[in-house]
């Protein structure tokens, strides 16, 4: 498995809220920040047949799931034994499959709607710092990312799949290089995790963070609601609910 890159420098600029601490926001990225017109999927189900067999029976990918999770996962569905074994040459076959084919459909990579703004707003703030919390491979994220324009520098700190056997486990990783930033242990309460599934909000709730869903992948606000996160709304065009857990997690002692 490849190295991840090492965590960020410390960030000047970045100022405690009145609490002492600044709030870390965590994104999720397929049907959160952008989406891919399906070229996650069908790289996928391509690397999986070649690593495992073109005999391979197609099992639909469970949103949320880490990338090494989704290949185990087909496995799994079709009887394969000792599928572990197999997972740096999947990592390494899927991100070259994601690579071409991201080039191939660069026009429907999509920015959903109101992240542009709503980053840009929060990189002029200094009580929170903005972060990535995604399933994703590292590679793969940073690809995904380039492709639709979205500066991966907007982002302090960053949790990817090689960070955990579980996506629940990923909120630790970017908490300490939350630290690494303010030299000052900043807890899960005081973090906001903002996904399109109902895998984020698990996550959340494991971790004690407040969650913010939207409704901009396969998952209905209704559908997202039922599983009462702290917030949900059609998509981040509506700024004003993530201003308020903002303040709900300044407030927290």
């Amino acid at each position: 498995m490849a190295e991840r890159a090492a965590a960020p420098a410390g960030v000047a600029g970045i100022k405690p809220n009145c609490m002492g601490l600044p709030v870390v926001i965590l994104f999720d990225i397929d049907g959160t920040l952008l989406i891919t017109g399906g070229a996650s999927s069908r790289c996928i189900e391509r690397a999986a047949r070649k690593v495992l067999g073109e005999q391979l029976r197609w099992s639909p990918v469970t949103e949320g799931t880490t990338d090494p999770q989704i290949m185990l996962e087909l496995a799994s569905h079709n009887d394969i034994a000792g599928a572990e074994a197999h997972l740096d040459r999947y990592r390494q076959v899927y991100l070259q499959e994601l690579e071409q084919e991201l080039q191939n459909v660069r026009d429907q990579v999509v920015v959903l709607p109101g992240v542009r703004a709503l980053l840009t707003k929060l990189a002029h703030r200094q009580d929170v710092i903005v972060g990535l919390l995604t399933g994703n491979y590292q590679q793969a994220a940073q690809m995904k990312l380039a492709v639709a324009g979205l500066d991966q520098a907007m982002f302090k700190v960053a949790a990817y799949a090689e960070d955990g056997a579980q996506r629940s486990a990923l909120v630790a990783t970017a908490l300490a290089q939350a630290q690494q930033l303010t030299g000052q242990t900043i807890e899960a309460a005081q973090t906001i995790l903002i996904g399109d599934t109902p895998r984020d909000i698990a996550c959340a709730r494991a971790n004690g963070c407040l969650v913010l869903s939207v409704a901009t992948g396969r998952y209905s606000l209704t559908q997202l609601q039922e599983l009462k996160p702290d917030v949900a709304v059609v998509n981040l065009d509506d700024q004003q609910p993530l201003e308020q857990l903002i303040a709900v997690a300044a407030a927290l002692p």
